[in-house]
């Protein structure tokens, strides 16, 4: 099947599936900076206290969601094909 070019749709679906990776690599970056806080530099403590990085749920959803939106978007430009 030879292409038909690029439509709208197509157009769309690009960019969309960008956006969600640019989504997912932000959200993947903020992960490994938490990681590096947590485990490479953790902050010195005189007594044990329970850490919070408010950053973490954000990050989890980012890289979640963003692998949903790109996922789904890209199986409809496989399925094009």
């Amino acid at each position: 099947m030879a292409l038909q070019g690029l439509t709208a749709w197509r157009a769309y679906l690009y960019a969309i599936s960008l956006i969600a990776l640019v989504v997912v690599i932000v959200g993947a970056v903020d992960l490994i900076a938490i990681a590096i806080e947590v485990f490479i530099y953790p902050a010195p403590q005189p007594y044990p206290a329970p850490q919070y990085y408010p950053g973490l749920p954000g990050s989890v959803a980012q890289v979640m969601v963003g692998l949903v939106v790109w996922a789904y978007h890209w199986r409809l430009i496989r399925k094009e094909r």
